[in-house]
């Protein structure tokens, strides 16, 4: 019966026709003589070894029209050459392979709004105006063997953006639309023996891309494989397996049902569908279960189904921490042998909602998640397998249990792969209408609209339903309210009562709540006004640029709230393409799957081709870069996602939190280390004891900072990462550093005290301190500049990509020139306790004293303190509070002790050891496509920047802990230029020493600022300071 509702909405969708208006701008039609939506009948992996598939992938031709009425319109014909036409290879956008232009959006149409239109005029300034709905127009052949006979041959197109016509040998066979879902037709009247035409006619936009308005390049064509089936008359159509486990999970009753397809003309006999499963029970055997249903007899032209079923007893259940699954083989046959057979697997498990909590596997988890757009920088939204699955890697080391397929199904090879690596996904189907405004009308309660929002349901249902890693069927994103979403719903739970529905545009109907970029505080309080459903944010942590500030705070708020799922970091990958600096057009090079820029190219993003309207670098928007890259914030994230929590009990011993719900401690592998001031004194593995305890002996006699790293580690190989890798880490510190003030060794130092300047002279050294604005102005060595620019007070810090949009340049601007305007009131020179000291009494124009105080010692190392007071109320926010120097550009080489390696910030460290470390400095700063602050380190308790060559420079020790940031180029220089390439190399580099740092903020990029606790009070006082020495 289910089938029947869903066959006659498609049955209605693609017999309709629109009298006055083309079939692409008439939502009305969506297909016609489609295939139905069915499953994917055998692992995508596998489909070279599939004896019925024929890949028509590889280099077809190709023509490009930038408007419908200049399109060659008869190149389906056979007589019409495209000989002269262009190569272009499939699958793939055309715009990456140079013909039109991607144009990243984040919701507005990249075309007049007029729905269902697409061809009205816009706006003068949008590409579309020139070029109003481009068509790619491809040819290829294939070949049909000689003498081959009585099969079924079906053309499938997994992924076409936006719609298109299909032609076979110069016959008309059919149209579709919806772009990521497969499109397949019976094409068994149209070919011929030997070399068959197919011609492909797609149109950039369509009424369907109404509801393709997702925040993603806008790009066209043949984006994923096209393959030829060729089947025998009878066989299998579709097929659903599931299994349902006993209240207890002792067994699992496995259900298959299978549609056979006999399309003879004439009644066949005597077939018989097999399925095999074949694995190990949860005992560890090895088990073989084997089902089969005599098939008596098919009528003509006719689909029948069939129901399969047995019983599992013990078996293994999967779940992303221990993905099992069964391998399943589906074969037909008759008296002749096989006819067909086809592999899949079957993963084990259980879903459900009681009240607000949700549950798998009879246990309450967390949901860890990240959004997941399919892009590649060259090749667009065709993601080649190594590509795939090293984002899959990524993510499992980084904790990441749950993918939402933002905002539509993927390829199906990613569901396979999920199966196996293990992922809770969140499937998509293809509709978002955001231009329209969220829970809008226009499209989502508009009865012209009705089929097409189903049948974007219908095809994410039916062909992923097989899959165990999908546990949420989504509705989409942003999109319309009324009755379109109430018959999604209906049309998934007709077809799969077993899983999670869900709409972020309609809560009464989704089985969960959704909401997205929440300050953690309004987290807590809605999830504890909520207490029907369980509550998640399909979206949050918004990872723009240098971003995903205080995402600890989020997760202690959802772990000590069972009704909270979890969310998806917005989101993974950055989405920047790989263009060339001189603007040549894109084009596919020797190796297009190739992943990393050349010295030639920078990653471009939304503007970047002249594209209009577009939405700037507002897709740079990932964990990682477009070259699979991890950005620090990655970090982060493996940290705070991480499933093991470490707490120090006594004087050495750490207690073991396990936040698994499958996996045991036992399953991981433990070492700890000493670390004095930052080397490691000693590593050593350990057990866990009973009571889930490593028993650390502490031992360590220094008079340094004693840290205690712990570490759990896998304990064998996994598809994903190494036997040994960690998963998960902690770090105590058991005695804290000592800071020290300057002491009082060697000479007497010299003091000058002259018009402008005052000089400090001691042995090899003479520091110059300018009266007239309090600034170290020289230092020299043996007669050597250590600076190039002096030493002085800085309170300024660029914008990073989310304070761009928060009103940070104007709420913190006063103090932009702030340490520039300083006015000295009084110079203060004495020698005191042996060291010559340098008072100098300021004032800032925001309304603070501000005093510097130098201290110099018989050895040549200088204590630089500064103190500041408000003297006036309402002083803005302190972007930073510190100073700023310059330095030879030879000083190349960077070592810190504090936290690292990778960049931190005080509301981005929770990840970030202390630990010593040493990068040259291309290594230490951080490339952002859009350059912004950068290469922040903090709790720093000294570093130093060395030439590399004679191993000499200048050191810096913090009195407290400090935050440095070194560049290559100035503050100036990162507000200026819109790409790294941009950036000058300046010939010297610049670093500020802070006592902090304003944080980097993370709840969203529009407009949520930094937390209140991660930011510098102008209006209230501070104290810090450093000691400086050269040499080697």
């Amino acid at each position: 019966m289910k089938r029947n509702i869903v066959s006659l909405f498609l049955f209605i969708t693609i017999s309709a026709s629109g009298q006055n208006m083309p079939d692409w701008e008439n939502p009305a039609v969506i297909g016609i003589n489609k295939e139905e939506y069915h499953a994917t009948l055998t692992l995508p992996s596998g489909k070279s070894k599939c004896e019925e598939i024929v890949s028509l992938d590889g280099i077809w031709k190709f023509n490009w029209s930038p408007q419908p009425d200049i399109r060659p319109v008869d190149f389906y014909k056979n007589d019409f050459s495209v000989a002269n036409w262009d190569d272009i290879v499939v699958p793939g956008n055309w715009q990456m392979q140079g013909y039109g232009m991607p144009i990243y959006s984040n919701w507005t149409y990249p075309f007049k709004k007029d729905q269902p239109r697409v061809m009205s005029e816009p706006p003068k300034e949008y590409f579309s105006y020139q070029n109003r709905n481009p068509v790619g127009s491809y040819v290829t052949t294939f070949q049909i063997p000689p003498g081959e006979r009585d099969k079924r041959y079906y053309l499938h197109f997994a992924g076409v953006e936006s719609a298109m016509y299909v032609w076979v040998n110069g016959e008309k066979v059919g149209y579709s639309q919806n772009s990521m879902s497969p499109a397949e037709f019976d094409v068994t009247s149209y070919v011929k023996p030997g070399e068959n035409r197919l011609a492909v006619e797609v149109y950039r936009w369509s009424d369907g891309s109404y509801l393709e308005d997702q925040d993603m390049w806008r790009l066209s064509g043949i984006f994923r494989s096209v393959d030829l089936w060729i089947r025998p008359q009878i066989h299998i159509k579709d097929y659903t397996l599931t299994a349902e486990l006993s209240d207890n999970f002792a067994s699992a009753k496995v259900d298959m049902k299978v549609w056979l397809r006999n399309q003879s003309a004439k009644k066949v006999k005597n077939y018989e569908i097999e399925v095999l499963l074949k694995g190990r029970d949860n005992r560890g055997k090895e088990v073989e279960y084997k089902m089969a249903a005599p098939v008596k007899s098919l009528s003509p032209r006719s689909v029948n189904t069939f129901d399969l079923s047995c019983v599992l007893e013990n078996p293994k259940l999967w779940s992303a921490e221990i993905p099992n699954l069964y391998d399943v083989k589906i074969v037909l046959r008759n008296n002749k042998g096989v006819q067909e057979q086809f592999s899949n697997h079957l993963g084990i498990r259980r879903m459900e909602v009681r009240g607000e909590v949700f549950y798998f596997n009879g246990k309450p988890i967390k949901m860890k998640g990240v959004n997941r757009h399919e892009h590649h920088p060259r090749t667009g939204r065709f993601v080649d397998r190594a590509t795939l699955e090293t984002d899959l890697r990524l993510m499992k080391q980084a904790n990441i249990n749950m993918i939402r397929t933002s905002h539509y199904p993927d390829d199906p090879l990613f569901y396979e792969l999920c199966d196996i690596y293990g992922f809770y996904v969140m499937d998509e189907a293809n509709q978002e209408s955001h231009d329209y405004g969220l829970r809008n009308k226009e499209l989502g309660d508009n009865p012209d609209w009705t089929l097409a929002h189903i049948d974007r349901a219908v095809s994410l249902v039916q062909r992923d339903k097989n899959h165990p890693c999908v546990l949420f069927w989504s509705l989409g994103n942003e999109g319309g309210h009324g009755i379109n979403s109430l018959a999604m719903a209906d049309t998934v739970r007709a077809l799969d009562s077993t899983r999670i529905v869900f709409s972020d545009t309609d809560r009464e109907i989704s089985d969960i709540y959704d909401d997205g970029y929440l300050h953690p505080d309004r987290l807590r309080e809605l999830a504890r006004e909520v207490n029907d459903k369980p509550f998640f944010m399909r979206e949050y942590a918004h990872a723009m640029g240098n971003s995903l500030g205080n995402f600890k705070e989020y997760w202690d708020v959802i772990e000590t709230d069972k009704s909270i799922l979890g969310g998806a970091i917005w989101e993974w990958a950055n989405h920047g393409i790989a263009k060339k600096k001189d603007g040549s057009p894109l084009k596919y090079e020797a190796n297009p799957a190739s992943l990393q820029l050349e010295q030639d190219e920078f990653w471009a993003y939304g503007g970047d081709f002249g594209d209009y309207p577009n939405y700037g670098e507002f897709c740079i928007d990932g964990l990682i870069g477009a070259n699979r890259v991890p950005q620090p914030h990655y970090y982060e994230v493996r940290k705070v996602y991480q499933n093991i929590d470490f707490k120090l009990e006594g004087a050495s011993n750490v207690k073991l939190v396990n936040k698994h719900a499958f996996l045991s401690l036992n399953d991981f592998e433990y070492f700890y280390e000493f670390l004095n001031d930052g080397e490691i004194v000693k590593s050593v593995h350990i057990p866990v004891n009973a009571n889930d305890v490593l028993e650390i002996p502490y031992n360590i006699e220094a008079e340094g900072e004693i840290c205690l790293n712990v570490y759990a580690k896998l304990s064998k190989p996994t598809i994903w990462a190494k036997s040994g890798f960690v998963v998960a880490y902690e770090q105590f510190i058991l005695q804290p550093k000592r800071q020290e003030s300057i002491n009082i060794k060697g000479n007497t130092p010299l003091v000058k005290n002259m018009a402008e300047s005052i000089e400090v002279i001691v042995g090899h050294s003479v520091f110059v301190i300018d009266k007239l604005n309090g600034a170290l102005i020289s230092w020299k060595v043996n007669g050597k500049e250590v600076l190039y620019a002096p030493l002085e007070p800085y309170f300024w810090k660029p914008a990073n990509d989310n304070q761009k949009r928060n009103e940070y340049n104007q709420r913190l601007g006063a103090w932009r020139e702030a340490g520039k305007q300083r006015t000295v009131k009084r110079v203060i020179t004495k020698m005191e306790n042996g060291l010559a000291v340098v008072r100098v009494e300021m004032e800032l124009p925001v309304g603070a004293a501000y005093v510097l105080t130098y201290l110099v010692n018989g050895e040549g190392k200088m204590q630089v303190e500064a103190d500041y007071k408000p003297t006036k109320n309402n002083i803005p926010l302190i972007p930073k509070f510190g100073m700023r120097i310059q330095l030879p550009v030879d000083m190349q080489q960077v070592e810190w002790y504090g936290r690292g390696e990778f960049e931190n910030y005080p509301d981005r460290k929770t990840g970030a050891l202390l630990g010593r470390y040493a990068l040259s400095l291309s290594r230490f700063i951080t490339d952002y496509p859009v350059p912004q602050d950068n290469a922040n380190r903090c709790d720093v308790r000294w570093f130093s920047l060395k030439d590399g060559v004679g191993d000499r420079g200048i050191k810096v020790t913090g009195l407290q802990p400090l935050c440095f940031r070194a560049w290559p180029y100035t503050e100036k220089d990162i507000e200026k230029a819109k790409h790294p390439h941009e950036l000058p190399q300046r010939d010297f580099i610049q670093v500020n020493i802070d006592l902090s740092i304003h944080g980097v903020g993370g709840n969203d990029s529009w407009g949520a600022r930094t937390l209140d606790k991660y930011t510098i009070d102008g209006n209230h006082p501070y104290t810090y300071g450093f000691i400086m020495e050269y040499g080697r």
